[in-house]
Parts: structure tokens; C-alpha cells; sequence
């Protein structure tokens, strides 16, 4: 095995490159995937990109990614660790909006058609615009890895994702030029002051960088703000679907360095956005907690922590409805079916899988095996037989109900035959497509789809050498063009490039195994402008797919409570 030196992740990237054969691939029929034609493709060759790295500025290695698109479709807003989240229109590939905020994002699903109609007539009588989109994020850098200390704030923004009655921004070095000549003559005359020594002081950049930091706080005055809080992480989804509450996490430090007060123990708070006041809070958990989330009827909440249990709550009363044992180490995350009947959850420092039932807690599966690695990402199909879930240099698709150990449908494995694990991993899974299409994200940026229908997969891989940054959730699609036989991926790439790719259909004809294709080639379209996009893809449901044109556009309660087995 050829053993490389490096003295750090980036030199070991720097010298990688996704091997383009996996040690296990996915199959249909027994047979292995095959690379549709004009695959693998490799940054660069994409048919649409925005640049938003350079908006961000800084060390690209150091860049911290965070991304969310809008319910409909239309916004996808990009968090940097610089205090900057830009909003872009998806179909026009224009920059709307550049907000002073950090850390993860979420949307506020569209409400829905009558409730939205009765708020914005309830506004005109008093005067109000009405947000068309809420956007949720942090608000300082240095509050981001779980500082108890954090800052929430809700966006409102307008149909165009611009902020609504944004006021004209001051120059604070001007300000601080001004404040300075107003205090220097005193200082100069009583107090033994030169003017050589202020201007050789930090006097005008810490005057500028107060008036910066408390001009950003006159903006943000009539927003809504959480202070000491942070919403949940590893795909939790901080809202409910019918977009009336909102989930958030306080006094989430964790007890791993001593046990405190149950008074002081971390808690999810349910809050009432159209009350604007705390709904419930949900107790119980002794260890920070990772995950939360509505199951998609929005009649319960989940929560996973640290302390090894999930906890299943009542969303109407609060109550809890029932707990999982300590699975003896860290618990990580979970994800409800699509029909809200069962949650997926990693426990045992996320290392064992299993599936409960909903209504009573009961276990139905559990995945066989114990996982090398955590798992930290799950995915259901939309036909809520599926679990798609990764861990190391593994994927898999697993059948929760086929048994009570289910069976694996898809088992999918990176080959590291030079030890690469470090870059070598699969980071985030996804379906889109209706759950016809499964896709991966690599730690190296790669992003990897297959196509379950026809056993085709597509790689868009990062070249040799590219520098990156980290990246939470970028798989977004697909996007369909102005016909049919046109879809679009969309992908928030590690190196601050938000690219746009044409799904590739064909195979190779030695590779279609007798099996009649039911999709055509894309025609190569020299002209990207003839593309216009409808969102078909992840956090985007299918029933609304809003034609988007322009040009280049595509794109506790207590011991009656019994303990879950």
C-alpha cells in the first residue's frame, strides 16, 4: 500500500483524486452501475455557474458553506463563516440580497394558500408588507460551534429575496473620521495627546469597528432575534411543515465535563411564529442535542442527544409521548418516513441503526451490523420503504421492513486501496427525481448520482489538486429545463462555485443489458439561455414546480412514561 506524507487534510486532499471505480458499486439485476455516457465529468465542464466565493472573500480552505433553498423553489441563500449569507434567484442567477449572518439556514415553507391570503389581507388593513419569504440564520461568527451564547434571527424578505424596507447604510471609517476630529483638539490641549500618536493608534479602527458592529444592530432592530440559542444540526429541519412553528435549542452545551442542574440541562423550545411567543418546552435530555425535527403531519417532534436516547413528544401539548434507552454512546441524528409512521435513528455513538414505531415507540428493525463509523445523515425515499444513510466510505439503501433486520437493497463503497479516509468518505445522500435518483456527496466535494431505474450513474468530480473548503448540505435538483428531456442538477460545490449540470440519460449500448430505456439523451445545447428551470429536488415539493425563466436560467410526563425497547 503506498503510504503518503502530508502534514495536514488540505497537502492530503491536494494529492487526492475520487477514484472513478468504487470497491462496491450499485447494481440492477445483479449487474453494476455504469457510467451514462460523457461520464465521469469533472469541474469546469459545467453548463451554468455563479462564483459566490468571491462575494464571500478569504482563505477558501478556511470557508465554512451552509445552504437552503426556498419551499418554492426559487432562492437558494449561501452562509459563509464571514459574516455574510448571499440570496440568489435561482433562474436568473442574480444576487438579491447580501445579509449580515452566519451558520446554518432555513427557509420558512410557504404557508399555505388561505392562511397566506387572510395574513397579507390582515397586513393591507394595517399597513404591513408581508414577508413572502422568512429566512432563518445565525448572526456572529464566533458564536457558531455550539456556543450557548448564540444569536437566531428571522430574515423577512420580499418576493425578489430582497430585505424589506432596507434603510441606507452608514460609513462608519467616515463616522469615525468625524468623531475623532470632533474629540482630538481636547485631547491634544488638556490631555498631553498628539496627533502623531492617534494616528499611529488603533483609535480610528476600533471606532470603526464599533460603529460597523453597532450599525449592524440598528438594522437588525426590528427583526426577530433569539438570543442564547441555535437550532438543531445534521439535517434537522427547524421548522414545521405547515411553516407555523419553529424549533430551537437553549443551554445546548454539552454535560460531557460535569452534570448540571436539570433546571439548566438543554431543551427544545416549540415557538408560535404567527403568535410570536414560546408554544412549549420540551425537557428530559441530560446531553447536548443534535437533532430535532416535525414529523412531516406536523403531530410530533423528535429529538436526539448526546446522552444516547431519542425522545418523542406531542407537538399539540408538549407531552412526552415516549423515550428511547440510553444506547450506551452519543446519538447523532434521525429522520421521520415521509407518511409519518416510523423514525430512522443512529445511536450507540451512531453506530447502530434502528427504526420505531411512531404512535408507541416500538422497535421494528434494527440494521444488522455495527457500523465502522458514524452515521450522521439519513434519507428516506418517498415511498417510505427506503432509508438511504451513509457512514465512512459507505452508502446504503436499506429496506427497514423486510425482516426484523431489514435487507440492503444498495450497498455502495468507495475504494481506498492508498488509505485515503480522510477525503475518502460519503458525506451527505439524497434522493430527488421522486425517489428515482440517488445522490451522493463526497468529503473531496465529489458528488456522485444513481439512477435506479436504469442502473446509469453520473460523477462530477473535483480535480486534481482544487483547493475547498467544508460544506454541510450542497445537492440540490433536479431542475427541469424548458422541455422534457431536459433536467438540471444543481450543486453547491466546496470551492464556492454554485454549478449547474445537464442530467446525462444515455448509457453506453454495451451496458443497457437487454433492458428497454424509457428516457432519451439530452441534446448538447450550445446556447444555455434557451434553459428555464422547475424545481423537482431536495426540500422542494413536487406538486409545485414554478417555471423559473431568464437568461441562463435553470437554473417530562413523568413515571407513567414507559422507556421504548
Amino acid at each position: 500500500m503506498e503510504v503518503v506524507c502530508a502534514t495536514s487534510y488540505h497537502e492530503i486532499l491536494a494529492e487526492y483524486s475520487f477514484p472513478i471505480e468504487p470497491l462496491r458499486d450499485f447494481e440492477l439485476d445483479g449487474k453494476p452501475a455504469q457510467y451514462v455516457v460523457g461520464h465521469p465529468k469533472v469541474w469546469g465542464g459545467e453548463d451554468g455557474i455563479i462564483e459566490f466565493g468571491e462575494e464571500v472573500k478569504g482563505d477558501p480552505e478556511r470557508a465554512h458553506y451552509h445552504s437552503a433553498v426556498s419551499s418554492d423553489g426559487k432562492l437558494l441563500a449561501i452562509s459563509a463563516n464571514r459574516e455574510r449569507i448571499l440570496v440568489y434567484d435561482i433562474g436568473t442567477k442574480e444576487l438579491r440580497q447580501v445579509l449580515e449572518g452566519t451558520g446554518p439556514l432555513a427557509f420558512r415553507p410557504s404557508l399555505s394558500e388561505e392562511k397566506g391570503t387572510a395574513n397579507a389581507s390582515q397586513n393591507e388593513k394595517k399597513g404591513i408588507q408581508a414577508p413572502e419569504y422568512i429566512l432563518i440564520s445565525s448572526i456572529s461568527d464566533a458564536t457558531l460551534r455550539g456556543r450557548e451564547d448564540n444569536k437566531l434571527i428571522l430574515w423577512d424578505l420580499d418576493q425578489c429575496g430582497r430585505v424589506l424596507d432596507e434603510e441606507e447604510r452608514i460609513d462608519p471609517s467616515a463616522f469615525a473620521d468625524k468623531a475623532i476630529d470632533a474629540i482630538l483638539p481636547d485631547l491634544v490641549a488638556n490631555h498631553e495627546w498628539s496627533r502623531d500618536f492617534v494616528a499611529a493608534s488603533t483609535l480610528h479602527s476600533s471606532f470603526t469597528k464599533a460603529l460597523r458592529e453597532v450599525a449592524s444592530d440598528h438594522r437588525r432592530r426590528d427583526n426577530t432575534v433569539f438570543e442564547n440559542v441555535s437550532i438543531g444540526t445534521f439535517n434537522s429541519e427547524p421548522f414545521s411543515h405547515d411553516g407555523k412553528f419553529l424549533l430551537y435549542l437553549s443551554q445546548n452545551s454539552t454535560t460531557q465535563n460535569g452534570m448540571r442542574e436539570p433546571q439548566s440541562l438543554p431543551h427544545v423550545i416549540v415557538y408560535d411564529l404567527d403568535l410570536g411567543a414560546e408554544a412549549h418546552r420540551l425537557s428530559g435530555h441530560t446531553d447536548a442535542i443534535m437533532w430535532t425535527g416535525f414529523s412531516p403531519d406536523d403531530q410530533h417532534i423528535a429529538s436526539v442527544s448526546w446522552d444516547g436516547t431519542m425522545r418523542m413528544y406531542s407537538a399539540s401539548t408538549g407531552e412526552l409521548a415516549w423515550t428511547t434507552v440510553d444506547s450506551g454512546g452519543q446519538s447523532w441524528c434521525a429522520a421521520f418516513s415521509p407518511d409519518s409512521t416510523h423514525i430512522v435513528w443512529s445511536s450507540a455513538s451512531g453506530s447502530v441503526i434502528q427504526l420505531h414505531n411512531v404512535g408507541n415507540g416500538k422497535l421494528v428493525s434494527k440494521f444488522a451490523g455495527k457500523l465502522k463509523s458514524w452515521c450522521r445523515c439519513f434519507s428516506w425515499n418517498p415511498d417510505s420503504e427506503q432509508i438511504a444513510f451513509c457512514e465512512g466510505e459507505n452508502a446504503f439503501v436499506w429496506r427497514p421492513f423486510d425482516g426484523s433486520t431489514g435487507t440492503v437493497a444498495q450497498h455502495y463503497q468507495i475504494e481506498d486501496e492508498n488509505d485515503w479516509r480522510l477525503c475518502s468518505s460519503v458525506q451527505q445522500v439524497t434522493w430527488m427525481g421522486a425517489g428515482r435518483l440517488l445522490c451522493l456527496q463526497m468529503s473531496d466535494g465529489s458528488k456522485l448520482v444513481h439512477d435506479t431505474h436504469t442502473n446509469g450513474k453520473e460523477l462530477f468530480q473535483r480535480p486534481h489538486g482544487t483547493k475547498i473548503g467544508w460544506q454541510d448540505f450542497g445537492l440540490y435538483g433536479l431542475f427541469r429545463g424548458a422541455n422534457d428531456d431536459e433536467e438540471v442538477y444543481l450543486f453547491v460545490d466546496e470551492d464556492g462555485k454554485l454549478r449547474f449540470w445537464r442530467r446525462g440519460l444515455a448509457l453506453p449500448p454495451s451496458s443497457t443489458h437487454g433492458r428497454e430505456q424509457d428516457v432519451v439523451a439530452v441534446p448538447q445545447i450550445e446556447d444555455s439561455s434557451a434553459l428555464a428551470t422547475e424545481s423537482l429536488g431536495h426540500g422542494v415539493p413536487t406538486e409545485n414546480k414554478p417555471l423559473v425563466a431568464g437568461r441562463d436560467a435553470w437554473a417530562d410526563s413523568g413515571a407513567a412514561l414507559w422507556t421504548a425497547e
